[in-house]
């Protein structure tokens, strides 16, 4: 696959899971297919990847399962 940023090839598809939004308008979207490009280091989504994603979460009701998940908050320590 060739890499839309830098024109190498070697360009992979890797799954990745995202949270969009907080409270009760939560969503957690998984299995994002993101290119990644071992020449640049950049990744990115297809225009069709951020289409779906812009559809998933305005219908977020009617297409995500309800599911219990664990939340954790991340605190700084000082060093």
């Amino acid at each position: 696959m060739t890499c839309d940023i830098c024109g190498a090839t070697g360009a992979t598809i890797k799954r990745s899971t995202k949270s969009f939004g907080s409270g009760k308008s939560l969503v957690l979207i998984e299995g994002i297919p993101v290119v990644h490009c071992p020449t640049c280091h950049e990744s990115y989504v297809t225009a069709d990847t951020s289409r779906e994603l812009d559809r998933i979460r305005k219908n977020r009701r009617q297409v995500a399962k309800s599911r219990a998940v664990l939340v954790a908050s991340f605190k700084e320590t000082a060093a």
